[in-house]
């Protein structure tokens, strides 16, 4: 998915570029990508009818179908029409929008598979991290190939990184281990056949926790007091900048891997 972004904001010009025509790599990206997206959609159905439970009635299942739709409107247009400067526009409005859309649906996909039952402020705090990690991601890119129009949107999807890592990961997150987790799902853990999921995992989770928001908000204030022509002509500058957003993209992984774990070693968490 990103890959796909990333080669058409290399041809729109929003991102540097070394190769000369990236087109058929963007196109063949994208059929790939669209090939797994039906795929998983209709994966999806097939669990669903095997257990006898209605389709598409869920939000995770109308997400899906959402996306699938993104899919269809980006690929059938891109293939059959000829002069592409027709629908440069809303292909790129759509492209733009299905990345924030596809990891709401795998953070509700995992909400679901992993954690359901829980309090939505754990929903709140899976989503938040997703988007944190979009951020993430974007700065890295853009200080891989900076433009002047680069510089302002890594600035921006620095705030949005420090802003959601605070108020969605840091406190709701905080806020949820002290009042749910330290009571009712601790125990669970402890008194379970993986109480290493707790005094281990839960235990670095803990110091990672700790540790993000501040790497996260140093990271948005570096851009934010350096300069577009700093950064335009600083190539150790942007590279650190894009070192420093990748640890703290691995950490924001690394934690979603570690609650994973965590949730079901819970295996039930306590209801709403």
């Amino acid at each position: 998915m990103i890959s796909v972004l990333v080669t058409g904001a290399m041809l729109k010009g929003r991102i540097e570029r070394n190769q000369t025509n990236l087109f058929p790599l963007h196109k063949k990206l994208g059929i790939y990508f669209s090939a797994f997206i039906l795929g998983t959609f209709l994966y999806g159905l097939l669990i669903k009818i095997q257990h006898e439970e209605q389709v598409l009635t869920s939000v995770h299942g109308r997400l899906g179908l959402i996306l699938l739709l993104i899919v269809i409107l980006q690929l059938i247009p891109s293939l059959a029409v000829k002069d592409r400067t027709r629908i440069i526009v809303p292909h790129k409005i759509l492209g733009y929008a299905f990345l924030p859309l596809m990891f709401l649906e795998a953070s509700w996909g995992l909400y679901n598979g992993v954690v359901a039952g829980s309090k939505s402020i754990v929903l709140i705090h899976s989503i938040s991290g997703s988007l944190t990690a979009i951020a993430l991601a974007w700065i890295i890119v853009e200080m891989l190939y900076l433009t002047e129009g680069g510089v302002v949107r890594a600035k921006i999807a620095s705030y949005a990184a420090a802003f959601l890592l605070t108020a969605g990961c840091w406190v709701a997150g905080g806020y949820n281990y002290l009042t749910a987790y330290g009571s009712q799902v601790k125990p669970i853990i402890l008194a379970g056949p993986e109480p290493w999921a707790h005094s281990i995992v839960m235990e670095v989770k803990e110091h990672i926790f700790i540790f993000l928001p501040i790497i996260v908000i140093a990271l948005s204030l570096t851009l934010s007091i350096l300069d577009r022509d700093a950064l335009l002509k600083d190539p150790q500058a942007r590279r650190a900048l894009a070192i420093t957003a990748s640890l703290a993209l691995f950490m924001v992984l690394l934690m979603f891997l570690m609650g994973a774990i965590i949730s079901d070693a819970g295996n039930v968490w306590p209801e709403a």
